[in-house]
Formats: structure tokens, C-alpha cells, sequence
């Protein structure tokens, strides 16, 4: 049964599918600490005792079925088909993305690649969603880019050495490091056409593509400037011109999930042709930067033959499907861009009168990311209420407040004040499943589980009825909260509404956990795009952020890329070592 809101493929009751002609061997599968029908999912262990197991890796298949289709890979050994005949390492993917592509055997492959960590497949919610813990990423801890015949880009540009990378070797562990594979695609445009421009923007960025240098491991508090299409454009623009801020102001580096959402949004926006580059950039600048993306082009791949008139691309990009001038897209100044940028930190940016770029969702591949988007994602998948339930939900989202005031550099009470109305509604559902059926016991039954799930402990001492006097004793409850023990101060506020509402709550009756769920869901949509309207104050913070998992976010329909962009996840690639072919 689909319910509103809720992911039909992170959430698929089925049995899942594994597509193709090759499987994972008995020995990857116990590397992996999985069973073969569990592989690319994982099993969450409550506190009560029981579990949920969430398909967190899979995707939507041709047949409908949610699971995974294998392509073996190798970077050095040749690999044996059904015909018994032995065929070179990328063989395989190569025919399978060819077909996907409906590409003629000259015409260029580009894809993304996504890369996961399939033994972390079982776990605590506390375990899992630790601030350390990749699953904050949702095991997804890589997103590179593959040309076909075995080679890939990455950031850094020598991760993976331009490889498949699907290996340990690559992984730094004993057993392999798979990649789901997707296609980019734009409306009304060939798919060899999206291909040749991604490669040609993805070639001249990734040449010293720099990952920001504070510590390789934590890109999850990188910055990400160019997020939208005129800080795109004027970083493109000065990558060509080799200007010396995006080398030596580690803020402008990207990681490898910023990296190619760059990649993509720039090359859905600027066909590669004269014509478009003077449109984009000016009649003068516009032709001297196409000399320079020639030359930087053919310095790469090398002169012979070189960037060919037969080689331009011809399409309508993103920002002319949208219906927007050349005048809005126009790539910003780095002047114009510090100074709209220091408005903003300083929150003048209502009296600024300087240039303003188009909101990051517009012309944009996709949208980058805001903190708000991260922890929703997460709970959505890992934490929802219906396999939860609302208290322990709750508990995952307030778990995030050190995390996102340490990433953002807001107060505690600031991450409290936009987090709270959404565990009210949470508690609110919670009542309205539970409390009629118990409404003598109801509030001080719940109220005891939330301290504790808050972080508290249930002794005599906690008693709602005291709490709420305190917090209607005091002129806000922002001065509750630092007057009282956090769990019971907090545990309180969570059922301010609850109490509030209490006449009704009964009257109404009981409501089944999916309508409560369906009614919760509607009830916060203005509580998350308040949270997500949160900006930073402190330039060395972080406001945007593009996961590694985004790309499998979209494809799956947890994250919306533009209205003309698809994402299409079509296979997971691992390598021959982990691999046979199927006996039946």
C-alpha cells in the first residue's frame, strides 16, 4: 500500500529484485555480513527489542520491483559472460549504459557513480546516526563520474587513480566498495548531446580539481559556494581563466559530491558553442573565454585532433526551458560576489542594492542542500514515525542539535525554537493514535517515555504537571529551557500542544498510525521550509551542502532535481572478485 509522503522504494515491503546475469559470490556476501535477499538494505534495531529493515541502498527497477542490478567490473582482469567467452574489465557496463543511452558505438558516455558501503546493514538507531557514523550520509561516502572503457573522475582527481574504485584496495578495507550508477538526462535534448557537454565541463573542472584541505574525511562541513547558477557560472568562467582565489582560498574548493553537482548544473546551462558562451558571457568575453575553453580542453585530452567545430554542442539549456533572460543567469563579478556575499553574512541583505544571484533552485541541476534537508532526509528514511515511532523520531531530530550548531554556528535555542514545532506535531500524532485509548494515564505515561528518550532518567521526581507550571511561570519558554534540566524542560514543551489540544484530542478518537502519519506530514510542511530558511552569520560555517547520497536521493524521490533534469539510477557496479554469474 503507497502512503502519502512516504518513499515507496526506502520502504518497499516486497521482496527485492537482483537484476541481470551475475550475483555476489558466497564470500562477498559473508565479507558483507548480509544475507543474499537483504543485500543493499539495512536492519535497525529499536530499543524495544524489534527492527525494520529499510531498502536504503536499492532502487526502482525496469519491472516495477524495487532491488539492484549487478554489472561486474575490473580494472585489470577480463571477465567471463553467459556466452563463456572472456570480455574486457568495463565490457559490460559500457553495452549496459550503451543500451540505457540509446548511444551509437561513437557517441560518449557520462554517468554518475555513487558509491556505498554495503556492510554497514545492521544497528542501533544510536549507533547508526551517530555523529561519526556514514549512515548520517546514508552510507553513500562517494559521487564520481565515468567516460566509459574503465575511467572515472573524481575529487580529488586522483581518488580512485581514474578508475572503477569498487574495490577494497580503493576502500582501505577487506572487502569491496560498489557504486549504483546514474544517468543524467535534460528534456527534450539527446542523451549523446547531455553526454558530450557533461564531459567537456567535467574534463576542464576536474584538471586540479582541489578537495578543500581542513580534513579530507569531514566534507560534511566543506563549504559550497557556487550554489547557484551565477556563482556557477563566474566560478566556471575564472576555473578557465586559472584565477588564483579558487587555488588558494580553501573555501572555493570542492568536494566530490559539490564537484560534479557543479559539473552538472554548469553543463545543462552552457551549451558549448560560440554563440552560447557570448549569450552567457557577453559578446567579447563570451568569445575570448571559448578560445580559452579550447585551449584548457585540448591541453587535457591532448591537440591531436582537439576541440572540432564538429564537436559543439547545440541545445536549449535549463535557464532557456525555464523560461529566464541571459540578463538573470549573468555570472557575478568576484566583486559583485563578495559584496553580495558579505551583505548576506551580515544580514543587510534587504537594503543591498548591489547584484543578487537567482535562488539555488533555479536553473540549478538540483538544489544544494540545506541542514534542514539533511536531518529530514535521515528521519524520513531511518527514523520515521511509522516504524519508530514519534518519540524516538522526536528524539532523532533533537539528536541533531549539537551537530548542526557546531556545522552552522547557530545557538542551541535557535536549532530548539525551529525543530520544536515539528516535535510538536509529532507528539500531536502521537496522541492522537494513543491517547483515547488510555486518556487517565496518557499524558504521564508519555511525558516519563520522553525524558527518557530525551536523555533523562525515570524517577519520582519527573511530573509534567510541575514542569508546565514552571513554563507558564516564566514571560518565554526560551528561558524555561535554560532555567530547567534540558530532558524535562524539553519533554515538556514537546507536549505543550498535546495539552493544549487535549479536549479535542479525545473527542476526536483514536486515528490509525497512517492517518496520523498523513496528517503529521501535511501539518509541517511550513515548520520545514522555515527550518531550511536558517542562514548562517559566521562565513567559516556551513549553510549549503551536497551529500554524496544526493544523486541516489533524487533518483529515488527523496530530493527534487529542476522540473526539465532526470536522474535515473540504473544498475550498481561491483567488482569481479565479488562477482559470478547466476546459476539459475
Amino acid at each position: 500500500m503507497t502512503i502519502p509522503y512516504r518513499n515507496p522504494i526506502f520502504h518497499d515491503e516486497g521482496k527485492s529484485t537482483y537484476a541481470g546475469d551475475f550475483e555476489l559470490t558466497d564470500q562477498a556476501l559473508k565479507n558483507y555480513k548480509v544475507a543474499r535477499d537483504k543485500f543493499g538494505t539495512t536492519e535497525i534495531d529499536l530499543p524495544t527489542g524489534s527492527s525494520f529493515t529499510v531498502k536504503d541502498y536499492q532502487y526502482r527497477l525496469d519491472d516495477g520491483s524495487v532491488g539492484m542490478h549487478f554489472v561486474p567490473v575490473s580494472n585489470n582482469d577480463s571477465i567471463m559472460g553467459p556466452d563463456k567467452i572472456y570480455k574486457s574489465g568495463f565490457y559490460y557496463i559500457d553495452e549496459f549504459l550503451r543500451k540505457k543511452m540509446n548511444l551509437k558505438p561513437e557517441e560518449p558516455i557520462y554517468a554518475l557513480i555513487n558509491y556505498f558501503h554495503p556492510e554497514l546493514n545492521k544497528g542501533k538507531l544510536t549507533e547508526l546516526l551517530a555523529p561519526t557514523s556514514e549512515k548520517i550520509e546514508m552510507g553513500f561516502t562517494h559521487l564520481g563520474a565515468y567516460y566509459g572503457k574503465g575511467y572515472t573522475t573524481n575529487a580529488p582527481m586522483l581518488y580512485h587513480w581514474h578508475r572503477f574504485g569498487v574495490t577494497g584496495e580503493a576502500n582501505q578495507t577487506v572487502f569491496g566498495y560498489p557504486a549504483n550508477v546514474q544517468i543524467i538526462s535534460l528534456k527534450g535534448v539527446p542523451q549523446a548531446t547531455v553526454n558530450k557537454n557533461l564531459r567537456y565541463v567535467d574534463v576542464c573542472l576536474n584538471s586540479g580539481v582541489e578537495f578543500p584541505s581542513k580534513d579530507a574525511q569531514i566534507y560534511k562541513h566543506a563549504k559550497f559556494r557556487p550554489v547557484d547558477i551565477n556563482t556557477a557560472l563566474m566560478f566556471y568562467r575564472d576555473w578557465i581563466n586559472y584565477e588564483t582565489y579558487l587555488h588558494t582560498d580553501d573555501s572555493w574548493n570542492t568536494y566530490c559530491a559539490a564537484h560534479k553537482t557543479l559539473v552538472a548544473t554548469i553543463a545543462l546551462n552552457l551549451p558549448h558553442n560560440l554563440a552560447s558562451f557570448q549569450e552567457v558571457y557577453g559578446t567579447s568575453e563570451g568569445a575570448d573565454l571559448f578560445e580559452k575553453f579550447k585551449l584548457f580542453y585540448n591541453n587535457v585530452i591532448g591537440p591531436d585532433p582537439g576541440f572540432l567545430p564538429t564537436d559543439e554542442t547545440y541545445f536549449e539549456p535549463v535557464w532557456k526551458q525555464q523560461g529566464l533572460t541571459a540578463d538573470q543567469i549573468s555570472p557575478f563579478t568576484l566583486e559583485e560576489y563578495n559584496a553580495y556575499e558579505n551583505a548576506r553574512i551580515a544580514g543587510t541583505i534587504n537594503s543591498f542594492k548591489g547584484k543578487k544571484p537567482l535562488p539555488p533552485n533555479k536553473a540549478t541541476c538540483w538544489a544544494a542542500q540545506t541542514s534542514a534537508d539533511v536531518i529530514f532526509d535521515i528521519v524520513q528514511v531511518y527514523a520515521d514515525m511509522l516504524d519508530v515511532g514519534p518519540i524516538i523520531s522526536s528524539a532523532v531530530i533533537l539528536g541533531f542539535m549539537d551537530t548542526i550548531d557546531d556545522r552552522m554556528g547557530i545557538s542551541k535555542l535557535t536549532y530548539l525554537w525551529h525543530a520544536m514545532p515539528i516535535v510538536d506535531k509529532l507528539m500531536m500524532a502521537h496522541a492522537n493514535i494513543y491517547a483515547a485509548k488510555d486518556s487517565d494515564n496518557y499524558l504521564k505515561t508519555t511525558f516519563e517515555e520522553l525524558v527518557v528518550a530525551y536523555g533523562g532518567t525515570n524517577d519520582t521526581s519527573n511530573n509534567l504537571d510541575e514542569e508546565l507550571k514552571k513554563l507558564k511561570s516564566f514571560k518565554g519558554i526560551l528561558e524555561f529551557i535554560k532555567s530547567d534540566p534540558i530532558p524535562k524542560a524539553i519533554a515538556a514543551w514537546a507536549l505543550l500542544g498535546v495539552v493544549s489540544h487535549w479536549d479535542d484530542i479525545i473527542k476526536t478518537g483514536t486515528l490509525t498510525a497512517t492517518d496520523a502519519y498523513v496528517k503529521f506530514m501535511e501539518a509541517c510542511k511550513e515548520d520545514m521550509e522555515k527550518a531550511k530558511a536558517l542562514y548562517i552569520k559566521d562565513p567559516s560555517k556551513i549553510e549549503f551542502n551536497t551529500p554524496p547520497a544526493i544523486a541516489h536521493l533524487i533518483c529515488n524521490g527523496m530530493y527534487e532535481p529542476d522540473e526539465f533534469v532526470t536522474l535515473t539510477e540504473v544498475c550498481t557496479i561491483i567488482d569481479i572478485t565479488e562477482a559470478q554469474l547466476k546459476t539459475s
